[in-house]
């Protein structure tokens, strides 16, 4: 059969089309693997023999003659014998199996390419047309978008009716060319670095150098509020409604789309199963494409999404192929890059190794980027740039733009601040293990007109202490200080329904947004509410966690102007919250490994950082940003300064150093596991991907392996009419089967309980809570592996 389909297909016609002998052939497989990831073309199983086997007055074969003929006649340019060969480059491969694969999807809908109605002279000349018209449907003709805009280039104004600030007037004096580049913007929280990003992308976008944006950004709650900011600006920047692209929220389990919500129907490739619920469903059902399905949100026109949909792109995990080759014609925009670990730091190395390979573009964003980090990111487009020392990494200015591309060295520019510096007073509480104290602390506060935001590091503690300030308040007779959704007392954490959390999100702006409430209250959250989202709290009471997450942090603190904050709370202050007993080596245990209360050394597994920390705070007694903000995350974050650090508290000290390193080292070796190897010919074994229980382990660390709880009749949500589905943190179904379903439903007292997989849950206003002993004892203040993303 072999030789048969290679003489049909005309091979040797074709050699001439790639540099290298088998070159196209490579290209020919990959075409052909295009429903998910590559396949070994040696393998038994890769052809099914019955299907080209003649019968029935058939035969494959002279359907694949037939075929040939006709690319001929409808690509006759590919066929003449001027044509410059393309390169036998192993990542061409890859991104053309992305590309055809890509098409594949796009061609799918039936209701648009109705081929069966068609003679078969007709099939590329309706082909042609329909494609034209599906891309401009979908947003995705970018050369229709950018013919609707002024001739001269973007100004600020294009953005926002607001002045610019200073880092974003220093983002609009960045030169632009088609030349890939990757530029890294770090300034303080609360300057503007969104709107920054948006004129980046809009001076791009007019000069051709790129045909979209996808905004990348750590959490859902992050990114379903920067969707909500990037919608109202694109509105601005793309005032006519007929060429504006599309804003798709690249969240799982949401389908909005602008200021639209779809309504999902089934699941399936196409045609398109989603109602929109807008008076012309035509327009919104090709508008709404990408939102649709998961694995094509970075084919959108502008997404907002999270980090993990482009870290899927480069991992060796089904259709990363097709989501790579869609990013590399976006701007890609990461959000507080500062956030990610070294698993998911390595994975975006490679993602911007490849991007910028390409030829595209990368802004990062930060408040507060460590040098390691930065350097690391920085030498994916200049590859000869050398790490910093602390010396120099502790003289680099900040606010600063870093900026490098594949022909010129990074440059790094000072930015000046907006105005004067922002002090906080930082004070010490060791009470973080009493969830009763620390309720009596907020609540005070809150009686005396303040709206306090505590931070805590865990689920379990934040439930632990709502449960504790709701007492206190009742005592009190304080309840109408208690941070309330739908007239319920409730935390703000990230468990909750997606309908649950729409609701909260709205509770949340409307408790701490720019309108300021008559009377104090009291928000109990966990790091959700900390990134990205515009809050303005008068105190802040957090956990202790490592700097700069804590500068990060107190960025929701006196984040606005406000005329109207209660005398008391005029200066910025912050209450950080530390454990009884001032050694932390109490946590660290054989061989140096750490497990304590409230996310020590299992949110934040360096001690070493918390320890640095902690002396910052006892020393300086308070923070002025963006002065120290620099110095702070250095000191805090730099190998340098942590070893030292370790070498000079010794003994046990010295284990938890060698622990910390070394898991970071197995990290990035397991990542470099995991990676698309697009280094490697298409279809070899280094090029294939593992099987689906592998896949699922890839996707847990990235913390994207929730599973659903479908119910068969919807349930009354903790905050809204009804939820039909809940999302569980994959740690806390570890080892049930993937098709349980949730059983001995019952609804009681306000709350929903349900057995899944042999586990226990209950769901309400507090969220989801596994119901087993150990469960129990985390609520309770112990310690807990969640990290809340």
């Amino acid at each position: 059969m072999q030789q048969g389909f290679v003489s049909a297909l005309d091979f040797p016609s074709m050699e001439g089309w790639v540099n290298g002998r088998d070159g196209a052939a490579w290209l020919f497989l990959a075409a052909v693997c295009h429903h998910g990831k590559p396949c070994d073309p040696n393998a038994e199983t890769s052809v099914d023999h019955s299907a080209w086997t003649p019968g029935d007055g058939l035969d494959p074969m002279d359907g694949i003659r037939r075929l040939v003929s006709d690319c001929r006649r409808w690509f006759p340019a590919a066929f003449a014998s001027a044509a410059a060969p393309m390169p036998d480059l192993p990542a061409l491969q890859h991104a053309f199996c992305g590309f055809v694969t890509l098409a594949d999807w796009l061609g799918s809908d039936a209701r648009r390419f109705r081929f069966r109605e068609l003679r078969d002279d007709d099939r590329m000349e309706f082909a042609r047309e329909s494609a034209r018209k599906s891309l401009r449907d979908l947003g995705l003709a970018a050369s229709v978008v950018r013919a609707s805009m002024p001739a001269m280039p973007p100004s600020f104004a294009a953005v926002t009716s607001h002045p610019p600030r200073a880092a974003q007037q220093a983002v609009g004096r960045l030169p632009i060319s088609r030349e890939a580049a990757l530029t890294v913007l770090e300034a303080e929280t609360g300057s503007g670095k969104t709107e920054a990003a948006l004129l980046h992308f809009l001076r791009l976008f007019h000069a051709g150098a790129v045909e979209g944006m996808y905004f990348a950004l750590p959490t859902r709650t992050a990114a379903t509020e920067i969707h909500r900011r990037v919608d109202a600006a694109v509105r601005t920047m793309f005032p006519d409604e007929t060429t504006r692209p599309p804003v798709v929220l690249a969240v799982p389990g949401y389908l909005r789309v602008d200021d639209r919500e779809g309504t999902k129907k089934g699941e399936c490739l196409a045609p398109f199963e989603v109602l929109w619920n807008d008076v012309d469903r035509e327009r919104w059902r090709f508008r709404g494409w990408a939102a649709e399905n998961s694995k094509r949100y970075l084919a959108g026109a502008i997404s907002v999404g999270t980090i993990d949909q482009v870290l899927l792109s480069a991992l060796a995990v089904p259709h990363s192929h097709m989501r790579a080759v869609a990013l590399l014609r976006q701007l890609l925009v990461v959000d507080e890059v500062h956030a990610s670990d070294t698993y998911m730091t390595r994975i975006l190395v490679e993602v911007l190794k490849r991007h910028l390979d390409a030829g595209g573009h990368a802004l990062l964003l930060s408040a507060t980027l460590g040098a390691t980090a930065r350097d690391a990111l920085i030498r994916c487009a200049d590859r000869a740039h050398t790490p910093d020392s602390l010396d120099a990494a502790l003289a680099v200015p900040y606010p600063t733009i870093s900026a490098a591309g594949r022909s010129r060295p990074v440059t790094t520019t000072g930015v000046s601040s907006d105005g004067g510096g922002r002090r906080t007073e930082l004070k010490l509480e060791p009470i973080a293990q009493n969830a009763e104290r620390v309720a009596s602390l907020a609540l005070a506060a809150a009686q005396a007109g303040a709206r306090v935001l505590v931070l805590r590091n865990t689920v379990s503690d934040a439930v632990a202490t709502q449960r504790a300030l709701e007492a206190v308040a009742a005592s009190d007779g304080a309840n109408a200080l208690l941070f309330q959704c739908a007239g319920l007392p409730a935390p703000y954490h990230a468990r909750f329904a997606r309908e649950d959390r729409l609701a909260l999100d709205a509770a949340l702006l409307d408790a701490l947004g720019r309108a300021r409430r008559e009377i104090g209250v009291v928000v109990v959250a966990t790091q959700t509410a900390q990134q990205s989202l515009d809050i303005d709290a008068d105190l802040l009471i957090t956990d202790l966690c490592p700097a700069d997450v804590l500068l990060q942090r107190l960025g929701r603190l006196h984040r606005h102007h406000d005329e109207c904050r209660p005398t008391a709370f005029r200066s910025a202050r912050a209450y950080v919250l530390v454990p009884a007993g001032r050694d932390l080596d109490q946590f660290l245990h054989r061989k140096g490994e750490a497990r304590g209360p409230c996310g020590l050394g299992t949110v934040y597994e360096d001690l070493r950082a918390l320890e640095a920390t902690w002396r910052l705070i006892e020393a300086a007694g308070c923070v002025e940003v963006p002065r120290d903000s620099r110095s702070w995350v250095e000191r805090t974050t730099h190998p340098v300064a942590l070893a030292a650090l370790a070498s000079e508290l010794g003994g046990v000290w010295i284990d938890h150093h060698i622990s910390v390193t070394g898991k970071r080292s197995a990290q990035r070796v397991l990542a470099n596991h995991q990676l698309a190897r697009w280094d490697t010919v298409f279809g070899t074994q280094e090029s294939l991907f593992p099987g689906k229980e592998l896949d699922q382990r890839i996707a847990t660390r990235l913390g994207v392996s929730d599973r659903r709880a479908t119910f068969d009749q919807p349930l009354r949500g903790a905050f809204s009419p009804s939820v039909a589905e809940l999302s569980i943190p994959g740690w806390m179904m570890h080892g049930v089967q993937d098709d349980a379903r949730p059983e001995d439903v019952a609804e009681t007292c306000g709350e929903v309980q349900f057995r899944m997989g042999g586990r226990a849950f209950r769901y309400g206003r507090l969220g989801l809570e596994r119901m087993e002993p150990a469960a129990v004892a985390d609520e309770q203040g112990g310690a807990s592996a969640v990290i809340d993303v």
